[in-house]
Formats: structure tokens, sequence, C-alpha cells
């Protein structure tokens, strides 16, 4: 009991003593100044730093349109807030939520939308700044698209002999969906499938890739961060058929060349536009012979200012890897001539004539032009052209006609190679008029000598 008289005296002892003085009256100090401040100042600021930007259009005219954001230029914003002063004090930054004032924007393309902030707990405030203020963003419609796709292996080689069949490369799938903003779809033109891998090969070769390149129509690769490339985890399986490919060289038949005539040397003179042509082929053995004849040309058809054009006529089993369609086989007249001869009866003939029948020539004189070499037409005479008429298809029933006539050369040394092959040739088409008639036979002959 004596202890607690003593309360008082201890506390009259604390209250005379400095230290216990100063203390006291700077917590009364406080006291009074807090309860002046919330009397008098009921609000108060608060600042959220780095509060994430929400681009969801939820609710908004914007998605009722079918849009979506495809980019903003601002993720996150400083914001200052006021609000009372007992209350925003338990405000978090997570209670927090920056958002795109999209109003009733209604249509692709780039907006400038006023960022604002709102909070799911029930504490009112204001916002005092939002930092930045306002953000770029861009609205389209997300859309699902189907791309054709191309696949590309420049890193596949083929050895000699060897090509690869590009037309027919086959890409499984032979699709991609491609999901993503309907502008940036739009600019699509072209779909990759790329593998890098570097092989040779000689036969038919499947690879595999998952690597898909965009392009534009003018050949810029494209960002696909935006885009979402529905792969399905699976790869693209890439065949790669290979071809034997081979040059030869091109050739062409004379026909109607008579017997003794210099075809070696007619050909120094005739050239071709085309000396070789490259074709491909799925089939190894495809190629038996190193020549691809281009067909003929008629000897008497072969004038100063021939020309002749042959359309490439290629098998289905070929694929022409030079490009070119036509050859144009021409001849070089330089050191030729053609003059006219007039051939007399007397060196025009008959051969294959039919048995039984008496045929007579009843032309007299023909004129044939004939082209050569410039010094042999000079010392070729008329007399060494032979005119043979040839009756093997002829109409026998027929009393009078037209057979074929042959023209052929008597070989001389002034005009002939040193092989004595002739260097001149009739150009044109010639016809000998002829008669037959049936032979009369022994029999009739005694008939008639009776019938005397």
């Amino acid at each position: 009991m004596k202890k607690i008289h003593e309360i008082p005296d201890l506390l009259d002892w604390l209250f005379n003593t400095k230290p216990f003085q100063i203390v006291f009256s700077v917590i009364c100090a406080v006291l009074i100044w807090f309860s002046v401040a919330v009397t008098t100042y009921k609000t108060t600021h608060v600042t959220f730093y780095e509060v994430p930007v929400s681009t969801e259009l939820s609710g908004t005219v914007a998605e009722a349109s079918g849009l979506s954001t495809v980019s903003c230029d601002v993720e996150k914003v400083t914001v200052q807030l006021e609000g009372n002063r007992s209350q925003i004090g338990r405000l978090t930054e997570k209670d927090v939520t920056a958002y795109l004032e999209v109003g009733n924007t209604s249509t692709t393309g780039e907006f400038n939308f006023s960022i604002n902030v709102r909070s799911e707990s029930d504490i009112s405030f204001r916002a005092v700044s939002i930092t930045p203020s306002t953000a770029k963003v861009r609205l389209d419609k997300i859309e699902t698209r189907s791309y054709p796709v191309t696949a590309v292996f420049p890193n596949v080689k083929v050895s000699a002999g060897h090509v690869l069949n590009l037309e027919n490369v086959v890409c499984e799938p032979s699709t991609i969906e491609i999901t993503g903003p309907s502008a940036q779809l739009d600019e699509i033109s072209k779909v990759e499938v790329y593998s890098g891998k570097s092989i040779e090969i000689d036969t038919l070769y499947s690879l595999y890739a998952n690597e898909v390149r965009l392009y534009t129509e003018e050949g810029a690769l494209m960002d696909t961060s935006q885009l979402k490339l529905n792969l399905q985890g699976k790869n693209f399986q890439i065949s790669i058929p290979v071809m034997t490919q081979k040059e030869l060289a091109l050739t062409y038949d004379i026909r109607n060349a008579p017997n003794g005539f210099a075809l070696n040397w007619l050909r120094e003179k005739l050239h071709l536009s085309e000396e070789s042509i490259t074709l491909a082929s799925q089939t190894n053995t495809a190629f038996l012979g190193d020549n691809w004849n281009l067909g003929f040309v008629a000897l008497d058809s072969i004038t100063l200012d021939f020309s002749e054009n042959f359309e490439l006529d290629l098998k289905s089993d070929y694929i022409n890897k030079s490009g070119f369609q036509n050859v144009t086989l021409t001849l070089d007249a330089e050191g030729l001539d053609s003059k006219v001869f007039e051939v007399t009866e007397d060196n025009i003939s008959i051969v294959n004539a039919p048995v039984g029948y008496d045929c007579q020539i009843i032309t007299k004189n023909i004129l044939v032009t004939v082209c050569g070499d410039e010094d042999a037409l000079n010392e070729l005479r008329t007399q060494d052209i032979i005119v043979t008429a040839d009756l093997m298809n002829y109409d026998i029933h027929q009393n009078v006609g037209n057979a074929n006539a042959i023209i052929s050369f008597i070989p001389r040394e002034e005009y002939t190679t040193d092989d004595n092959l002739v260097k001149v040739w009739a150009t044109g088409t010639y016809r000998v008029s002829v008669s037959l008639s049936p032979e009369e036979t022994e029999t009739t002959t005694e008939e008639e000598t009776e019938t005397e």
C-alpha cells in the first residue's frame, strides 16, 4: 500500500523533469497537428508507378463490331490518385487498372485513345494525372485464312547428269492456316516452307521442314509476331523429284538426194540457229544417243534463199531446259549460184515402166533450175543433166499423163569434190508427159492374120 501512495509523487517528479516535458510536448503537438489535418485536409494523394494498360475491348462497341487491339504503343503508366485520407491509404497498385477510352469506335484503323484508371475496390478516388495520358492504338479484325505454300530448299543439289524437277515438287500439307489482323493478312503474297538442309541427290528425295516465311508482293520478309501460324506441331514433307539431264546435238536429214551427191559438202553450207538442246527426263533410259533429230528437208527445196523452221516436237517424257521452241535452218549462199538449163528429149528417159505397156515420152525438152557451187555451175554441161520419168506410181489406165521426174547428174571432174561427188543439185519439182498403151501380143497378131 505504501508504494501505491508513492505513484503521485513519481508522476510529479517526471513532469518536473526537462526531458519528459520535451517528449510530452512533441507528442501533444503531433496529436494536435493530426487532429487539425484530418479535420481541415480530408483528402490526400497517392502515386503508383508502372501500372499495366489493359487493351481489352470487352463490352465496347469495338468488340461488338468484331475488332481487336492489334498494337498499343503504351504498356505501362504512372498514375497519381486523390481520395479520402482515411481510405485511400488502403489502396494498393494491384487494385488499380489502366484502360483505353475507345468510346464508340467501330472501324479498323489507327487511333489515339485517352487512358483512364479504375478499381474494383470500394474505395473512391479521382485520377489527378496519368502519364502518358494517351496511347496510339491500332484496331483490326482478327481472321483466319488459308494460304498455299511453296517449298524452298536452296542447299539441295543434284549429282552430275541430273536436274531437280521443280515443277513437280510436292509439299504436304500444301496449305497453311494463318490467324491475325485482316490488314496484315492482306499483305501476305507468298508463303514459303524453308529447309536449309545441305545434301546431294540423284533420285527422288523427301525432307522435312517447319520453318515458314511470309513475303509481301514486293518480296519483303514479313514480321510474324502478330500472326499465329497454325502448324499444329507438324512438319511439312517435301518430295523432290530428280530427272536425268543431257545435252544433245541437233541434227536433221536431207532427203531426195540422188546417188553421188555431196551431202557433207552441202551440210557445211547449212546452219542451224541452235546447235544443241538440253533435255531432262524422269526416265533414266530416255537418252540412248547423243543427238536429237529435228526432222528432214528435201534437197529440191533448198534454194539460194533457203530457210526452214523446225518446231520442236518433244514427247511428254521430256522437258526442254533450253527454253527455245523453234530452230531455223538456213543456207549460206556465199560461193553458190543458180542457173537454168534446157534439157532435151535425148537426156529424158523412163524407169519402172509397167510390164506389157508401150511407154512413150511426149515432153521434148524441160527447163531445170540447178543450184550449186559457182565454179561447178560454170563447168556443168546440159548433156550431163539426166531427167528420169519414174512410172512406179503411175496410173496405167490413163493413156496420156504426167510422171514425176528425177534429176541427176553425170559426175565429171570439173564439178565434183575430191571424192567424185557432185556439188550441184536441181531445185523444184518436175513432171514429164508420157503416153502408155498396151503392147500387142503374138496371139492377137495370129488371129488378125487368120481373119485376113
